[in-house]
């Protein structure tokens, strides 16, 4: 079509040409044209591949070939400069068009030959083209890996001309600090401005003396590049920081829902290449602010890598660092692979191969710890340091009940994902420590071993550490090159008190918080809530690249720590405060519940938590040998009944038939005796060969017989594995029970969600009574006491079943496996944790209120020195101080709320800090001014009243206070205050008027 088109325009447009009569001439004439138009015709298509072009290319080919990074850079060059021959006959008409020779034409018809030549020479091209075709050796796999190269040059001087801009607002605030719109101004630049409401075009003064490149020219105007080079586009930093601030409150705020809001706004289609605009811009803010935290933190001397961590928590306590860690699947990445060509049949399947863009930075700050540290601690690392080094080899207990410590589940995850969520470690206060990746597996051990090396380097001794997994944590610990040191700086490994409610009763008398000396009313489930927060990220985060998941994960940890966590500590305090107040409130009621019970001494408390240890120690898995004699005992059974039924059918029966269809019926009856009786022979010969391996097994010269006391021993001990798989199933469902209970009353659980557990319920009810039934049936064989479904309704723990399952002791009759005996045991050890978790916080309070006066004192400080060298600098000090600082009025006026509550022994007055050298005047000014507020406290409260009479004090009570005070609970007082002490505790004044203590009464902690 082409090749006609082109003909006839030809023939047609030249006026010196005579065209053929006929039809062909004339179905050419519909095509118009003139001289000019053949002339300008020609002449593009012949420069569409010139001399130099077909050349140049070919040049250029060899070149790439031979050094493809040099050419790489050159993106401009087009192949000027290399010279070469090329066809006559493209020579011909060249010169022909140029007017440098004539043409010659006849009538016969020769412009058929001159259209001949071009179209040949035409064609001739083309294929020189397709020999000569240029091939791209650059690849668009390192482009983002490229252009973050070239901002990286660049983001000195932008960190530079971004604080400029800021230090430049005014009054308004970035409710200003946009670039204005043309203007005629000389060296300058027009670009396309981005803000939230509008796009405009913006001229842009350029300055080489200030701005060495045109990224910091449009950040000291307010706008930020989408690309390293000449950028043409900008988005206002008003605009990428309200994206900032938006997508911390709001998680799951994705790059692309605002890109699309703003697309709304201004009144155009959201076209994708919006996003990828956005998206760098946003990136490069993010990193230009990072350079001026950097500035900030160096200038406050907090620049080393581990300043965060080595200042979490209070240090001067017997566990120096509470925390807990735990990992969540929630925040897993799509690995971006290429498309398989065939489905994969091997076994395993080979992950396709991954078309990730090449991006080496690192956006994990000092939360992260990178995968070469962490797979310092994997299996293999571990076997190879361990060589020689014998396991523990105690199984244990709560293996089975949690997923996290299967190995099948643990080793793989699906290939779909490459980062399968991440392992996070939380101090009590819900500041995150460390964050590790989890990379296609499951929580393994190696990622809360990395976090635990790198806890010992920089914090050192009494760290102790939550997790679900607590109790098996701790045998994999002293199991790893980790166990000398975890012994000697004192590592303990604890259970939530939330998980450790799932564990078995063994395994709580360990680790339980409840029963750890120094650890408090501390939970340590801070992960849960973290978790259940960071979830509005896992949308977001879901399809990202490596970097901006990243990224996004370590923004959101430092917006948690300093907007979250920081804003509820004091709530935190002043909560836990007050419960550990309204636990020592209960003393007189378990002095009440002692006396009832007969419990003699607290004392007896101790003695009960190692009886029961003791007692559940016993407790193992059917020995191996047991389970075969169990299995001969079952063999021996069947055996005899083969035998029973042999017998049974060698009796003859004598019959005379009436008539002979009744012969034949009785025939057929007969042929199914002989047939029951030649399978039972083959069943009998089957189990006598079976028992007579086990025989061999067993080494048995005399075989069991019914009766014998091998036999009774054999049906007891399978009677009792009936029981215990009856007590295993009725467990299940009850502890299936529970939590579905609890996650029907969980916040953003769906109606759809809800009423699936509703329905899931009622078919559970039954089945727990089914199970009941069966449980009771096995219980009478043993003769155990029956359960009711009330009672098994009731059960709340694990550990209430693992006092069933003992039928050589019964030890329900003793006291502290009864419900009450249990509750005031859990109460005693309340009331000892009580008094340590006060003796913390009072700790915490005083350095909180240390901190707040001394880091105020601290950056004004700063900020006033720095202002006379580096003035902008002194303007983003005072930002930093500020994203902590707007919180410090609420922690003082809750603490000072505190301060005035029955029960509190702690001081609000400020301490010496690390700082206190440094801003001591200022410290002193400001004491001073508040002394007022901080120190108008009741000096009276402990006055003794004038008529004290000496009453005998209640035996249970006083031996309770005493108690108390040898443990650290309660300091000594003369015998007129403990007498008003135990008065007021038990809720009547010195004279036996009943009173209303509203928290309790005012205990002095040490």
């Amino acid at each position: 079509m082409f090749r006609r088109t082109f003909s006839n325009r030809m023939v047609k447009s030249s006026s010196k040409l005579k065209s053929h009569r006929g039809s062909g001439s004339r179905r050419m004439q519909q095509y118009g044209g003139g001289s000019t138009n053949l002339v300008e015709l020609m002449k593009s298509t012949i420069h569409k591949v010139n001399r130099t072009q077909i050349t140049g290319l070919k040049a250029k080919q060899e070149a790439l070939k031979s050094n493809e990074e040099f050419w790489s850079e050159r993106d401009d060059w087009d192949g000027e400069g290399f010279g070469d021959s090329i066809d006559e006959d493209m020579e011909r008409v060249a010169d022909v068009l140029e007017g440098w020779t004539t043409m010659d034409h006849s009538n016969a018809g020769d412009w058929e030959d001159i259209t001949g030549v071009f179209w040949r020479t035409e064609m001739g091209k083309r294929q020189a083209l397709a020999v000569l075709k240029y091939k791209e050796y650059r690849t668009r796999h390192d482009r983002t890996e490229r252009r973050n190269k070239r901002f990286a040059t660049q983001v000195e001087p932008m960190t530079g001309a971004y604080m400029t801009w800021y230090g430049a607002l005014g009054d308004e605030g970035m409710g200003g600090g946009v670039p204005g719109e043309l203007s005629s101004e000389a060296n300058s630049q027009t670009v396309i401005a981005v803000d939230i409401f509008r796009s405009f075009y913006s001229t842009i003064q350029t300055c080489e003396d200030i701005d060495p490149y045109w990224s910091c020219s449009l950040v000291r105007n307010g706008l930020f590049p989408c690309s390293p080079g000449i950028a043409t586009v900008g988005i206002t930093t008003r605009t990428l920081e309200t994206f900032r601030l938006q997508s911390l409150r709001c998680p799951r705020l994705s790059i692309k829902a605002f890109v699309k809001s703003l697309c709304d706004i201004q009144g155009v289609p959201f076209k994708p290449y919006l996003q990828v605009q956005f998206s760098i811009a946003f990136d490069v803010y993010l990193n230009v602010l990072g350079h001026v935290h950097g500035r900030v933190q160096a200038a406050l001397g907090r620049n080393s890598s581990d300043w965060r961590l080595a200042n979490a928590c209070e240090p001067e306590l017997q566990l120096r660092l509470l925390g807990t860690w735990d990992g969540g699947n929630s925040l897993k990445r799509l690995r971006r692979n290429e498309k398989a060509e065939a489905f994969d049949q091997t076994d395993p399947p080979q992950l396709p191969k991954s078309k990730e863009y090449t991006d080496t930075r690192d956006a994990g700050g000092d939360y992260y710890l990178s995968r070469e540290e962490v797979n310092q601690w994997s299996k293999e690392a571990i076997k190879e340091m361990s060589e020689g080094k014998a396991e523990d080899s105690e199984p244990n207990p709560c293996a089975e009940r949690w997923k996290n410590l299967s190995e099948e589940l643990t080793a793989k995850m699906w290939g779909v994902y490459d980062e399968t969520g991440v392992f996070l470690s939380l101090c009590r206060h819900s500041f995150v420590l460390l964050i590790v990746d989890m990379v296609a597996s499951g929580e393994l051990a190696k990622y809360p071993l990395a976090i635990l090396n790198r806890l010992f380097e920089v914090i050192g001794e009494g760290i102790g550490m939550g997790y679900d997994i607590g109790c098996a944590f701790g045998t994999t610990v002293a199991n790893s090159p980790l166990g000398e040191k975890a012994k000697h700086l004192r590592f303990t490994s604890l259970v939530g008190a939330f998980h450790g409610h799932a564990h078995s009763r063994l395994c709580q008398t360990s680790h339980l918080c409840t029963y750890i000396k120094g650890l408090g009313i501390e939970h340590l489930e801070q992960c849960e809530t973290f978790f259940s927060e960071s979830n509005e990220l896992a949308s977001s985060v879901r399809h990202m690249s490596v970097f901006h998941r990243r990224q996004a994960i370590a923004r959101y940890c430092y917006h948690h720590d300093n907007l979250e966590a920081y804003s509820r500590l004091s709530k935190l305090l002043v909560d836990n405060y007050k419960q550990a107040v309204d636990i020592q409130a209960t003393l007189p009621a378990l002095a009440k519940t002692m006396s009832d019970l007969g419990i003699p001494s607290v004392d007896t408390f101790d003695q009960w938590l190692k009886e029961e240890k003791d007692y559940l120690s016993e407790l193992k898995k059917e020995p191996a040998d047991e389970t075969v004699q169990m299995d001969y005992y079952k063999k021996l059974v069947k055996l005899e009944d083969a035998e029973h039924l042999i017998a049974a059918t060698r009796e003859w029966v004598s019959y005379t038939p009436g008539n002979i269809s009744q012969a034949f019926g009785r025939a057929d009856q007969t042929r199914r005796i002989e047939t029951q009786r030649q399978h039972a022979i083959e069943n009998r010969n089957d189990l006598k060969k079976e028992v007579q391996t086990l025989e061999v097994q067993l080494g048995i010269k005399d075989r069991w017989t019914s009766g014998s006391e091998d036999w009774e021993k054999a049906k007891k001990m399978v009677v009792m594995a009936k029981y215990q798989r009856a007590l295993d199933k009725l467990e299940g469902l009850v502890v299936a029970r529970l939590f579905e209970l609890t996650k029907l009353n969980m916040s953003r659980t769906g109606y759809k969600l809800r009423t699936h557990i509703a329905n899931a319920l009622k078919a559970r009810s039954q089945a727990i009574r089914t199970a009941v039934t069966t449980y009771n049936d096995a219980a009478a064989e043993l003769g155990r006491p029956q359960l009711t479904w009330d009672q098994v309704i009731e059960y709340s723990f694990l550990s209430d079943f693992d006092l069933l399952r003992d039928a050589r002791r019964d030890v329900r009759s003793e006291l502290w496996s009864q419900p009450a005996g249990r509750l005031a045991l859990d109460q005693y050890y309340k009331l000892l944790r009580a008094p340590e978790e006060i003796i913390r916080l009072n700790k915490e309070i005083r350095s909180l209120i240390t901190y707040i006066h001394e880091e105020t004192a601290y950056i004004r400080l700063k900020a006033e020195e720095i202002r006379q060298t580096d003035p902008l600098l002194s303007i983003q000090i005072i930002k930093h101080g500020w994203e902590r600082g707007r919180c410090n009025e609420m922690h003082l006026i809750r603490l000072r709320k505190l301060e005035k509550m029955p029960g509190f022994t702690g001081s609000l007055t400020p301490g010496r800090g690390a700082l206190y050298p440094l801003v001591q005047a200022a410290m002193e000014a400001d004491v001073q001014s508040q002394s007022s507020t901080l120190n108008d406290r009741d000096t009276d409260e402990d006055a003794p009243p004038p008529d004290e009479d000496p009453d005998e004090e209640d035996n249970a009570l006083a031996e309770l206070i005493a108690v108390m005070q040898e443990r650290g609970g309660l300091e000594r007082r003369d015998s007129r205050r403990r007498k008003r002490l135990m008065m007021r505790l038990a809720g009547s004044d010195i004279n036996g008027n009943q009173i209303r203590v509203p928290y309790a009464a005012k205990v002095r902690i040490i």
